[in-house]
This record gives structure tokens, sequence and C-alpha cells, in this order.
């Protein structure tokens, strides 16, 4: 069995081989495209024995980048783990330098050293990476759109007197066009998530959780790849940044409790504002906010604690595969 590390560019690819034992056997520099990847996995299967369905293919996720990578690998019937970049810093140890050669031998290293922790690349990731690409997309076309908001509301004020219309009129077009984008590409997501029948069902179930809209609920479909990378409450809550968690030493305490930086970013943000629809959509939701903030609970804070409810509501309706049904409060 061997173990193949591969460092990921845009133009061109490193791939590192390492035998049974974890020791180097050869290194080569191919270019980013498929005809190179099967040439070089072909002749090393005629030279060094590999058995690319026993082997194991170690690559980080980088985006577009590392998407035809792991499509070639996958339809070889490669054994392909997509291991995280911290994960793999964190085991280096200290090191110095780096180059491309030296990384895709660490990343080999790192798949021999954890071979038995392993999480093989599947089909079923395979096709949920379409669904981050478009979801990536249109990230960055709403980031484009708050950037030109921010050009007509404030900075156009600042310029010369004799370009301010012309200006205004230029970034309105661009809006304009952008908002057809995103409408564009929020229907090719919602083709993308019709388009299985499981990823479908878990779609409705979970946009019948107050505050869980579609850029939400497509977000967590592609963040846990339909809910098999992350599939409880607790797990959720800490790829999102919201589980607090205790800091202290000793008998020294420091600080309170604490959510980790240590998280995916967007989906905390996506969580946060359907905890502010939640609590004023839903009545109870609305009424534990209420509470808490009456009892003196920072707002940040029951808003941090409303978002992890969301979150168990959604395990909950994919655990009984059931729509989520509101309590409606009696009358007092």
């Amino acid at each position: 069995m061997n173990y193949v590390g591969i460092d990921v560019s845009q133009d061109h690819l490193d791939f590192a081989l390492l035998d049974s034992k974890g020791e180097h056997v050869e290194s080569a520099q191919v270019g980013n495209e498929d005809r190179a990847i099967i040439k070089l996995v072909r002749s090393w299967e005629k030279k060094h024995g590999l058995d690319r369905e026993q082997s194991l293919f170690c690559l980080e996720p980088t985006g577009y980048c590392s998407y035809l990578p792991l499509c070639v690998l996958m339809e070889l019937k490669a054994r392909v783990w997509l291991a995280h970049p911290t994960d793999i810093k964190q085991s280096l140890g200290m090191t110095r330098g780096k180059n491309d050669k030296v990384d895709a031998q660490r990343i080999a290293k790192y798949a021999w050293r954890f071979r038995n922790k392993a999480r093989l690349y599947t089909t079923d990731q395979l096709r949920m990476n379409k669904l981050k690409q478009l979801l990536m997309k249109r990230r960055q076309l709403i980031e484009a759109k708050r950037k030109l908001t921010v050009q007509l509301s404030t900075l156009t004020l600042k310029l010369h007197k004799d370009l301010r219309s012309s200006f205004n009129r230029m970034d309105k077009a661009q809006a304009r066009v952008i908002d057809g984008a995103i409408t564009q590409l929020e229907g090719m997501i919602q083709t993308e998530v019709q388009a299985d029948e499981r990823t479908r069902r878990q779609y409705e179930l979970i946009t019948t959780v107050p505050g869980v809209g579609p850029v939400l609920a497509t977000t967590l479909l592609a963040a846990t790849d339909s809910f098999t990378r992350y599939v409880t409450p607790r797990q959720l809550s800490c790829y999102a940044g919201i589980a607090p968690f205790e800091h202290s030493s000793g008998s020294s305490v420091r600080g309170r409790t604490r959510t980790s930086p240590q998280a995916n970013g967007g989906l905390k943000s996506l969580l946060h504002m359907g905890a502010m629809v939640a609590v004023r959509s839903d009545g109870e939701l609305r009424a534990y906010y209420t509470r808490k903030v009456a009892e003196g609970k920072p707002k940040l804070c029951v808003l941090n604690a409303v978002r992890g409810k969301i979150l168990h509501r959604i395990c909950a309706v994919l655990r009984r595969d059931a729509p989520y049904v509101r309590v409606i409060s009696a009358p007092v």
C-alpha cells in the first residue's frame, strides 16, 4: 500500500509517493489537468506497482483548484482523503521553509501517520461540490453588490460634483446586472437541490424550522455534505462556532465561556440572521429571548443560544424525518 500526497495550486500539482513504511519513493510535478494526472498515476503503477484502489491519495481542499484532481481520482476509483489544512499543519509541529514539493511530502507523511483516521471522499461529496461552487459564486456576487451599495450611499458623495451622476448611473447599472446574476444563480441552486431525492427531502424538512430560509438551508446541506459529516447538534454547533467553551487553568478562570474563532464564519453569520428572524416570528423562541434578556443576559449571548436551538430543531426534524410543528401557546 502506498501513500500519495498532493499539493494543489492553480496551474500545477505536486505529487509525493511514499511506500508502506512511510519512506519517500518519488516526487513529480504535473499540470492541473486530467490527462497529466492520469498519465502520472499510470506511470507510477508500472514503475512502482502503485495500486490506486488500495493506496491512499491525500490532498487539501483549495476551492476550485482541487475540484479537477478530485474528479479524476474518483473516476480512477482511487481512495481519496480530503484532509483539513489545519489538521495537517498542527500535525507537523515546528517546521522551517516551505515549497510545493516539500508540502506534498508533508501531506503524504500525514496520510501515512494518520491512515487509521482517514475519511474517504465519496461520490456524494463530489456531487455536493457543485452546490458548494454555486454558493461560493453567490457569496462573491453578494459581496460585489455590497461594495456597490457602499459606493452609491457614501463614497460617490466625495467625488467631484461633475462626476457624481455619471458614476451613479454606472454603479446602478452594475447593481442591476449583479441582481440578475444572483437570481439566476439561486435558480441553479434550487435545480441542484431538487436533482437528488435525499437532498430535496432534507431541504424540505429543515426549511420548516423557523429562521431557516433557502440560503441557510442550502449552505447547511453543502457544508455538511447532506448531513453526513456533522450529524449531531453539538458537532454542528462546534463547526458553526456557536458552541461555548470554558477557558480556565488550574484554579484560575480566564474569563467567561466563549465560542471559538475556529469555525465556518459564513455559516455562523447566516445562523445569526436566522436567529434574529426566529425571535420575531416564532412565539416560543420570542418568549425565550424576552425572558432571558429580562433576566439580565446579554442579547448576543441569548441570540447565540437561539442559534443553538435552531440547530437542535434541524437535527430533530432530520432524525424523525418529519416537518417541524410549531408550538401554539394556549391563550391565558
